[in-house]
């Protein structure tokens, strides 16, 4: 007996799709494809194996979430840099601002013992010496004495002045002694109408007077380079 071509496909066909119907349910039943509990990855290995790590360039996965870690402490240093950096930025504006705010202190241009301690050496001196000529107590008490007080005053000024500390009382006590010596002199050179010594004696103790009255009203002493402010750019 022959065979039709086509009947004969079809039943391999039908034999094949026996075969594999049979294979199918022996698998489910005797479990032939199920894989060992042993081959099994945990869960937690597979969810920290796709964890992603933010960085500077960019998102990337990275394996066991330890480069997610650096990279988030790295990344929480610099916020932490630059809010202290912003800070102290913000703190060194707000100095600047209050120092040009606040008022510099008024002083004089020219210290009081710059012309004090001369004007002290020169009565000193010249006292002495018309008493040793002349020896005559006027000399003394209006040579010799307040040369001596002018001299320790404006010493004493200096000393004030270079441990940054105020030297008024100083300052007021030889103006004081410059004015009075101002008139006393004027005083002499209108009874004898002579100009040496009374006539220079006079005018020089006026100038004098009028010198520590400049630095009085100025404001004092200028400070030291050291303790003067810095100017304001």
């Amino acid at each position: 007996m022959i065979m039709n071509p086509a009947s004969l496909s079809q039943s391999r066909m039908a034999v094949a799709s026996k075969q594999l119907h049979g294979a199918a349910v022996v698998a489910r039943r005797y479990g032939a494809f199920r894989v060992p509990t042993s081959c099994r990855l945990p869960h937690h290995s597979l969810a920290s194996s796709t964890k992603l790590s933010v960085s500077a360039s960019g998102v990337g996965g990275k394996p066991f979430g330890f480069g997610a870690k650096i990279a988030t402490k790295c990344a929480n240093e610099n916020t932490q840099a630059q809010e202290l950096n912003l800070r102290s930025n913000q703190a060194g504006e707000l100095v600047a601002t209050v120092e040009d705010v606040t008022p510099q202190k008024r002083s004089a241009k020219i210290h009081d013992f710059c012309f004090g301690i001369p004007f002290g050496g020169l009565l000193f001196s010249m006292g002495l010496l018309g008493y040793f000529f002349s020896r005559s107590t006027v000399s003394l008490v209006l040579g010799v004495a307040p040369g001596l007080a002018t001299l320790f005053l404006g010493m004493l000024s200096l000393k004030f002045w270079r441990s940054g500390r105020s030297s008024f009382l100083f300052i007021l006590g030889q103006a004081a002694i410059s004015g009075v010596l101002a008139w006393k002199y004027s005083h002499a050179y209108l009874l004898t109408n002579r100009i040496l010594p009374w006539g220079f004696y006079a005018s020089l103790s006026t100038a004098m007077a009028c010198f520590y009255a400049y630095v009085l009203l100025a404001g004092g002493n200028p400070p030291p380079k050291k303790l003067a402010p810095a100017p304001s750019s």
